[in-house]
């Protein structure tokens, strides 16, 4: 019975330190990996702390899936230059439309809406951000959360 409680307590230090995984935006985003000629990169981020029970749902840019929001961390994606529309999975909650230049970076800001006192979390809204400082300064303290698809951070 002991080595059984001693395995659960493994899982979930794992669980909780996998949580905290990820480098910062502040460490990362000078080694960035360069665009391809034609692309640009989109960032997703949520603000919100960490905490939150917000149910992570899939993101969608032009109805691929590319990685879901995670409270407290950010992702990115490369996609070619043009017309770009971001929702979530099931089209609900807001969606983001913007063109995307080669070369640019844009910025997703994901907000899920919390009702009063219960910490039940609701539908998600996405906003572009823009000047890029505002959203690079929001995402200074968030942690890495990685991608659906194969844009990933050098050595994570």
């Amino acid at each position: 019975m002991m080595s059984w409680f001693k395995r659960l307590a493994a899982v979930a230090v794992a669980l909780v330190l996998a949580g905290c995984a990820g480098a910062k935006y502040e460490t990362l985003h000078e080694r960035m990996p360069p665009l391809a000629d034609g692309y640009g990169r989109i960032f997703f981020y949520q603000p919100q702390p960490s905490n939150l029970a917000a149910a992570q749902q899939k993101l969608r840019v032009n109805n691929e899936v590319v990685g879901r929001n995670k409270p407290g961390s950010f992702f990115f994606v490369d996609r070619p230059a043009g017309s770009i529309l971001i929702t979530n999975l099931y089209w609900t909650g807001d969606g983001v439309s913007f063109m995307l230049d080669a070369g640019q970076t844009r910025y997703v800001r994901v907000m899920a809406e919390v009702y009063g006192a219960t910490g039940a979390v609701g539908k998600l809204s996405m906003q572009l951000v823009d000047p890029p400082e505002l959203a690079e300064n929001e995402m200074r303290g968030l942690r890495y959360w990685g991608a659906a698809t194969p844009e990933r951070a050098p050595g994570l």
